[in-house]
């Protein structure tokens, strides 16, 4: 009996290629799919500091309804992963759109706390199988020389979903007492639409892409024997043990814990931070768009300038795509330590914009390294895999961490942030937990890519024994 995992019905597809036409056509559904799932997301976080006066809670509730959501999140992208390397990865997406936005519609009927917060909590069961189900089919329709490159224009999607999210988020919550009910109902409805497209898409093989562009399916016998191929077990747990065998995957994962902490932090009390009268005094539309226009339009360059970068350097440098998200988390941790200590608007705008940019450039190298240095048949579960340790290690309770930390600071528990002063209770908070996060991410990035040359090497003769043994059954 062989040790390698089953593989799936769309395998027998072999005669099948998909135009030029058609592999972008699945990109864009893919791109909008990505938008609302984070426009869904961050509606909330535009309109937190209105609906947390609305149902009667404070900061650290903010953070608690966060960290449900991500919990939950985390803990469902593991089973989400393994049913999508045992799938149609195109029918694991489209279920999930259709759950998440089911979900985002009930919100709105929230009356206090703990209904707002059970609300979220099944938000993040139907995002949690969009993402490694979604990274695992674009890693077959676009091969690992223009990996970077594809996962970063994706990734841009994100920042335009943050950017709805905090503008009709924080605008319809401002406008009147439960404005913020009418934007949850809004981002509903074109997720049902994307799902049914994302039905309708085909399903493509295993390893397609680097298979038509490498032609490893043609590699002779000899090329398969080798100490370093990594087999592909049939058990999840030895799925698992296998992925964390793998130095560069270890080493991705690690690095992603202290980035998300970071990342999670900063996009949930942006809004709330710059609308208290001790820092900026923004009106909450204000808030939503400034904090979303920053965000996209830095972002966007530094996704961009990550995944060109990487593609690049990958040609020379096997582990360019690793060292890319060290350099960036390094030089990005000064930056974000000026702009969290000054009070100036255009200096904080500087400084938070550089800082955006540093820190979005490890998007899309990250996305695809995790891609190339596992076989084909576990992508979807090596993301879940990173999703639940990243997540739960790194961010699940960062929002938590961080709303009791700016709590505590406050002399009044609470006081603060009633009266609308709590920017510089949140300013410590963020400083003395984000600063260090970065410059540990960056160690690691730096000093964990001499692994992912071999690492590559690896996954690829996986993939060509995995074949030879079809091909010979």
């Amino acid at each position: 009996m062989s040790d390698v995992a089953p593989t799936t019905q769309p395998e027998k597809q072999v005669s099948w290629r998909p135009t030029s036409g058609y592999v972008y056509y699945v990109f864009w559904v893919m791109f909008g799919i990505n938008f609302l799932n984070y426009l869904d997301r961050y509606v909330m976080t535009g309109a937190a500091n209105q609906v947390a006066k609305e149902l009667h809670f404070d900061l650290s509730g903010i953070g608690y309804i966060t960290s449900a959501f991500l919990i939950v999140y985390t803990l469902c992208a593991l089973p989400m992963g393994i049913w999508a390397d045992r799938a149609r990865r195109k029918d694991v997406v489209a279920t999930s759109v259709a759950l998440w936005s089911l979900a985002t519609a009930t919100t709105a009927l929230a009356t206090n706390f703990w209904t707002l917060f059970l609300s979220r909590m099944v938000l993040g069961v139907g995002e949690a199988g969009y993402y490694p189900a979604g990274t695992a089919l674009l890693s077959d329709y676009f091969n690992r020389a223009r990996r970077s490159r594809i996962m970063s224009w994706w990734n841009c999607a994100q920042l335009f979903g943050i950017l709805g999210g905090y503008g009709l988020g924080g605008t319809l919550a401002g406008l009147y007492m439960g404005g913020w009910r009418l934007a949850f109902l809004l981002t509903s409805v074109p997720g049902l639409v994307l799902a049914f497209l994302m039905w309708r898409v085909r399903e493509p093989r295993r390893n397609q892409a680097d298979e038509e562009a490498s032609e490893i399916e043609h590699a002779p016998a000899s090329d398969l024997t080798t100490e370093h191929v990594v087999v592909v077990p049939r058990q999840v747990l030895a799925q698992f043990r296998s992925l964390l065998r793998i130095p560069t995957l270890v080493v991705l994962i690690l690095m992603q814990i202290f980035a998300y902490f970071v990342l999670v932090v900063n996009t949930v009390f942006l809004p709330v931070y710059l609308q208290q009268k001790d820092t900026f005094a923004l009106t909450p539309s204000l808030a939503g768009l400034y904090s979303g226009g920053v965000i996209v339009l830095a972002g966007i360059v530094g996704m961009v300038l990550g995944g060109y970068m990487a593609d690049v350097l990958n040609r020379r440098h096997a582990g360019a795509r690793v060292l890319v998200c060290g350099i960036g988390f390094l030089l990005s941790a000064p930056s974000f330590a000026l702009s969290v200590t000054t009070r100036s608007l255009p200096i904080f705008t500087v400084f938070f914009a550089l800082t955006t940019l540093l820190l979005t450039i490890y998007t899309g190298p990250c996305t695809a390294a995790t891609q190339d240095v596992v076989p084909s048949t576990l992508r979807a579960s090596a993301v879940s895999l990173t999703m639940l340790v990243a997540h739960m290690l790194g961010d699940a309770f960062a929002p938590s961490i961080v709303g009791v930390l700016a709590t505590s600071f406050d002399p009044t528990h609470g006081g603060h942030f009633a009266a609308g002063r709590a920017g510089l209770d949140l300013s410590h908070a963020l400083l003395i937990t984000c600063t260090p996060a970065l410059i540990i991410a960056a160690l690691i990035g730096l000093l964990g890519a001499r692994w992912m040359a071999s690492d590559v090497r690896a996954a690829e003769l996986a993939d060509r024994r995995a074949r030879a043994m079809m091909k010979s059954s």
